[in-house]
């Protein structure tokens, strides 16, 4: 019996225009706020006003759902600037929890800046009482390296206009000589790269230096490690530290960013065996405490068009990397798994009549070789034919049935076998002939608002980080759902 998700039978029609199924409003949150960088287009549209709308009801009812869900945003599925957006409808809307979402969130000083600015476009003035409290507390958490490195001078919030707007009273005499310099704009220049960089030129030498100084932060040496390479300084230790599992774990790095950087240290012929052992490393970190999945597991990786589109103006990853890459960190924590990457038969880059291409990969077979082995694009999403495969090809082969299929996708089918409505049909189908306890796990890779699946057995996740597959197992043994585990969720 399904724990988590009732039968829905509520039919709608997803962006394209095919036939879906509406998810409950929080599930719809939920799933826009942990696929977003908020302010960006998607292809199908932007979410941004979805999870405005959306966070704004749901605070009238279970304003706690909200800030425990701008919590979670920033602090497991490391989404930074949708927490902000968050925390600036909880401190219109919901005072009593305002005070407790800026104390969760507020990781850095330029989280105070963002916050405020957020705000202000949001609602204009003025501001809650709460939220200028709260702030005027964080502030004082932060010395005068961090104040100064982030001090976001030219931007239209500064630090000195925190101070201004919630006139912080100081801890003790050290912290209002601080607030002083803010205000005068006389703090110390930090040293940082950035700093460094500028002052002396982008040399062997001013790396060593950083590097030996330990004053440049994870996300830092892995954003520029092309930088480092290329200038010729040591990359040593620049690798022992982005291949430390406590460094790792500590750096909030989505598992894509060592995508990013493997793919184009390959582009830029600069990956060394060195380089890729370290980059290989830094991701299996993420899976390597994680539960092995028993049975057999169909891993579905959309690389349909719509999945091919960036994740920002900045960035040239794509969603369909992303499914990628979760599919193959997937693979390495099942006891037994085949992955299928689909499209839709006959489109212009699937080099498979069938629309779909099956690979069955070692437990140590390496993830980014995977990942940049199949990065293709795609024609239209056809999600029934992992479904198919499962159903007319394998059974040939005296297989035993598949327990599981996890789905990477932004769920927007809009192509369907046998003149089917939605992709669920396919699944009651194998669970009468093949497995009748068969589960979908649904994993949202862009929050459109719309599914695929119903009722017995369907778990929806959501997210580009690999705390997704956490809740693979947990939903089958029915300890928790994500929407359940945000509600559970405690805030410090």
């Amino acid at each position: 019996m399904s724990k988590f998700n009732q039968k829905n039978t509520n039919k709608t029609v997803n962006r394209d225009g095919f036939p879906a199924y509406k998810m409950q409003d929080k599930e719809q949150l939920v799933t826009a706020v942990l696929t977003t960088m908020f302010g960006e287009p998607k292809f199908y549209g932007s979410t941004d006003n979805d999870i405005f709308v959306l966070a704004t009801v749901i605070c009238s009812e279970d304003p706690a759902f909200v800030a425990k869900l701008a919590c979670y945003a920033r602090n497991v599925a490391n989404m930074r600037s949708v927490s902000h957006v968050l925390a600036c409808v909880i401190a219109h809307e919901a005072h009593e929890y305002t005070r407790a979402v800026i104390r969760n969130i507020i990781v850095r000083p330029d989280d105070i800046t963002e916050i405020m600015a957020c705000f202000k476009q949001m609602y204009g003035k003025p501001f809650p009482n709460a939220l200028k409290r709260e702030i005027a507390v964080q502030i004082q958490r932060f010395d005068e390296y961090a104040l100064a490195k982030y001090n976001s001078r030219g931007m239209s919030m500064k630090l000195r206009d925190v101070l201004r707007i919630t006139h912080p009273t100081p801890k003790d005499a050290e912290t209002g000589a601080l607030f002083r310099k803010v205000l005068d704009d006389t703090l110390e220049t930090p040293y940082t790269w950035e700093t460094e960089l500028s002052e002396k030129g982008n040399t062997k030498e001013v790396w060593n230096e950083l590097i030996a100084s330990g004053k440049v932060g994870y996300m830092a040496l892995l954003r520029n490690l092309r930088n480092i390479i290329k200038s010729g300084a040591d990359v040593t230790p620049v690798l022992k530290v982005l291949s430390d599992p406590e460094r790792v774990r500590k750096s909030r790095q989505l598992p894509f960013r060592f995508f990013s950087a493997y793919r184009m240290l390959g582009q830029e012929k600069l990956m060394t065996p060195d380089i890729h052992r370290a980059l290989e490393k830094a991701l299996t970190v993420s899976v390597e405490n994680l539960e092995t999945i028993p049975g057999r597991t169909l891993i579905a990786v959309d690389v349909s068009a719509s999945m091919t589109y960036p994740l920002s103006s900045k960035s040239t990853v794509k969603c369909s990397e992303i499914a990628g890459l979760l599919g193959a960190m997937a693979s390495r924590i099942c006891e037994d798994a085949a992955v299928c990457y689909f499209d839709c038969p006959g489109s212009w880059s699937c080099t498979s009549s069938d629309g779909y291409i099956v690979e069955h990969y070692g437990k140590y077979d390496s993830i980014l070789e995977i990942c940049r082995k199949h990065r293709f694009n795609g024609g239209g999403t056809q999600m029934d034919l992992p479904m198919k495969f499962a159903l007319e090809k394998d059974k040939s082969a005296r297989l035993k049935p598949f327990d599981r299929v996890i789905y990477f996708s932004d769920n927007e089918c809009n192509s369907f076998s046998y003149g089917l409505k939605t992709v669920q049909s396919m699944v009651d189908k194998y669970r009468e002939k093949f497995n009748p306890d068969f589960w979908v796990h649904g994993v949202d890779m862009q929050g459109y608002g719309t599914q695929q699946f119903c009722g017995k057995n369907f778990n929806l996740i959501a997210g580009w980080s690999e705390k997704v597959l956490d809740f693979i197992l947990l939903a089958e043994k029915g300890i928790g759902s994500l929407v359940q585990t945000i509600e559970e969720y405690q805030m410090k």
